[in-house]
């Protein structure tokens, strides 16, 4: 049985959290690329966690971060899976928990145990996801008693998501109140990427959520809806980040891969 559920109607920690997911699996094996996205995610595995499975299989801890990565790897879940995610805005993630984000080599950060292993005991006795999430927002309000007041760096990459694609980066930097150098200093270790990076990130999420929606999408189209040069630059950039051409992997089954980018419930 995989049951997969994706929460984002309702969030009352919305200047932090994107979208809850929540991953059950009994006895099922499921392993395909995981998707870059333009967010961190809190990941909480109750029961038998989840592997890298690119060149040798390595298990992931019971709980971390899960960064913002440049470029696509395989993940497998195997067994028993009881998994919660929390996607989160990068910037505000890291600077409201003090976790530096500098680019890693590993695909998980570790997150510090005094705050983090009770809340995985909390939710771990808890059964729905709903509990799961209550629980959560919670722990956020008890930590944040205050308004999140965005910084410059916040509001950089927020521009980054909301229009990355269509506006050269040079006007969203002087949008932004601070220098140019302070900002690119500042992200980079708030997100773990450069501006330019997590652009290009959001730009193929783009155009996966819209190919994901069912919508058939020409070569044509995905240069126009990513704002690309032309199609060679896409394909390149495409091939670069997800490890496969655009031809290859739009033209296979890509249902683990909407699982694992937290854009398709089994339910």
């Amino acid at each position: 049985m995989i049951q997969i559920e994706i929460h984002k109607e309702v969030i009352q920690i919305d200047w932090l959290v994107h979208q809850f997911e929540s991953y059950r699996f009994q006895d099922a094996a499921i392993e395909d690329k995981f998707f870059p996205r333009p967010y961190v995610s809190l990941i909480f595995h109750f029961k038998s966690p989840a592997l890298l499975a690119d060149v040798e299989k390595v298990k992931l801890d019971p709980y971390f971060v899960a960064p913002i990565i440049p470029q696509a790897f395989n993940l497998e879940f195997k067994g028993q899976i009881d998994t919660f995610a929390v996607t989160c805005k990068a910037t505000v993630f890291s600077r409201l928990f003090k976790i530096d984000m500098f680019p890693h080599l590993k695909r998980s950060i570790a997150l510090p145990a005094a705050m983090f292993l009770p809340l995985w005991e909390e939710m771990a006795i808890l059964e729905s996801t709903e509990a799961r999430i209550s629980h959560f927002s919670k722990f956020i309000d008890s930590f944040q008693d205050q308004s999140y007041v965005l910084d410059a760096v916040d509001i950089l990459y927020d521009k980054i998501l909301e229009r990355g694609p269509q506006v050269p980066l040079k006007e969203i930097f002087q949008e932004c109140p601070a220098s140019k150098s302070t900002l690119l200093r500042k992200f980079l270790k708030r997100t773990g990427v450069s501006p330019k990076t997590l652009v290009r990130i959001v730009r193929l999420n783009n155009i996966w959520t819209k190919i994901s929606s069912g919508h058939p999408v020409s070569y044509p189209e995905m240069v126009y809806h990513g704002n690309y040069y032309d199609q060679s630059h896409f394909i390149n950039d495409f091939s670069t980040i997800i490890g496969e051409t655009p031809g290859n992997f739009f033209n296979r089954n890509l249902q683990n891969v909407k699982y694992f980018s937290g854009i398709s419930s089994s339910i």
